[in-house]
This record gives C-alpha cells, structure tokens and sequence, in this order.
C-alpha cells in the first residue's frame, strides 16, 4: 500500500473515509492552521498577563492591556444581557470562543488553508457548545433535567431524543454553509472577472489570449481583494457573534431564573405573620 502523505489538502469528508480504510496518521492544512490560531491565542494571553501581572492598577492601561480590559469589560456586559444574569465565570469561555473564532474566520487573508470552510471545525464547536449544554442542565436541574424526554408524555421519548441533537446539526450547517457560501460566491466572481479581463485585453491588443493567460487576472486582484475582506472580516464577526450568542442563550435557558437578589440570596416567602427567612 502506497504511504498517506503527511500534509493532505482540505477534505474532510474524504479524510473521514481514509481514515476507516487506512489507520494512517495524517495532518491536514486546516488542522494546522487550527494549531496555529490557538497558539497565536495563547501566546497573546500570556502577553495580556504578564503585561498585568506588571502594571499599577493605579495608573490607566494602554496598548495591548488597554485593549484587552476593554474587550473583557464589553463581553462581561455582552454576558450578562445575552444570558439574563450574572456573568460569574462564563465571559471566560466566550472571550476563548470570540478569540478563536474570528481568528479562524480571518485566517483565510494569511494565504495559508482556511479553517472555517471545512466541515471539522463547525463540528468540533458546536459538539463542545452541545456537551457544555447538557451538563449545565446536569449541574442546575439535577434529576429533574431527564423530565424533559418524556415531555409532554413518556410516548415522545423517541422524538425528544432525537431533537436533543437539534443544536450539534443546527449550529454545524449553518457555520459551514455561510462560508461555503461565501466561498461559492468569490468564485463566481473570479470566473466571471476572467471572462470579462480576457475578453476586454483581447478587444485592445486585437489577439486571442485564453483564459490560463496573463490576461485573466487584469481586472481580477481588486474585487476579488475587497471580497475576500469582507467575508473575512464583516462577515466572519457576525459569525462569531451569532455562533456566540447562540451558546449564550442555551446555556442560560439551561439555568434558574434569578431574582433581584440572585441565585445564592433568593427568599422564601413565609406564611401570612411570619418573617421572610432566607435560605
């Protein structure tokens, strides 16, 4: 059998097939790019920290800190009005999810393989948005939380079992059809600019060049530049943004609701003469 190549070109369904044929192992151009955006994620978040670490809290912050207490302040508050509540620790994984996210959809203007374009990554996301979900009912809901499969009778266990997945599918197809999309529409663009650059450059100079020729790409580089900007940088942070709001919202509907005065502080209300005691 003829040895796999290390480095392989972005196939995933294909790579999945391979791999039950072949127990080879194999890296892929995506999964490197992956690689690559985490470490440039936490390489900038040991900087922020040492840069922390080091700073006097009584002076005002600049550059890099600067940036980044501000980015912390609005995703707290971004936090707490998408979820319903308080904040507590969940801005820590949004601001890891908001980071690596736009980076892999801006990933595409280095030249190096795109991430977000392949099926594995709108997969991998949504399958940790899913487990994070189920467990954040486990932890509030405790028993209570399998009530929900044999809503509104036991006879829709069936059905409710297989909506459970609804989110995994969802969140998956729609990431990956929007740059795929996206993709889509860049290449028509290029072939049509082609077409037009060839047959413009062939009206002046009065000879027949093909498409494969010089030609090709006289009215191409520009639009297709600006193009690449824009799926690359509007489009991908409302991406991210969506894809962020919508763990947001699923998680805090896996919670209590809370009071004025929170989870830890909510009050029982005794009977008629007798005081309210706190729990």
């Amino acid at each position: 059998m003829t040895p796999l190549p290390l480095v392989t070109l972005a196939d995933p369904i294909g790579d999945m097939v391979e791999s039950f044929k072949d127990p080879t192992f194999r890296v892929s151009g995506p999964l490197i790019s992956s690689i690559t955006i985490m470490a440039i994620v936490a390489i900038l978040a040991i900087i922020v920290g040492i840069m922390a670490r080091h700073h006097d809290p009584m002076k005002p912050s600049k550059g890099l800190l600067g940036l980044a207490e501000m980015f912390v302040d609005w995703l707290e508050g971004w936090t707490e009005q998408t979820m319903g509540r308080r904040a507590g620790n969940w801005p820590g994984y949004f601001l890891a999810l908001f980071t690596y996210l736009f980076l892999a959809f801006i990933w595409s203007i280095t030249g190096f393989p795109s991430v977000v374009d392949t099926l594995v990554l709108p997969l991998a996301l949504s399958v940790v948005m899913f487990t994070i979900i189920q467990f954040t009912g486990l932890r509030y809901q405790k028993f209570h939380y399998f009530h929900r499969y044999v809503e509104p009778i036991a006879i829709f266990l069936p059905v409710n079992l297989i909506t459970m997945w609804t989110p995994i599918i969802s969140t998956t197809l729609r990431m990956f059809g929007n740059c795929l999309a996206g993709g889509v529409i860049i290449g028509l663009i290029n072939w049509a600019l082609k077409n037009v650059s060839v047959n413009v450059v062939n009206s002046i100079a009065g000879t027949a060049y093909g498409l494969n020729s010089w030609a090709a790409i006289f009215f191409g580089p520009l639009p297709i530049a600006v193009f690449n900007l824009y799926f690359a940088l509007f489009s991908g942070g409302i991406q991210t943004l969506v894809f962020a709001s919508l763990n947001a919202v699923w998680f805090g509907q896996e919670m209590p609701e809370e009071d004025g005065m929170g989870l830890s502080g909510q009050a029982t209300r005794a009977p008629v003469g007798k005081e309210t005691q706190s729990i």
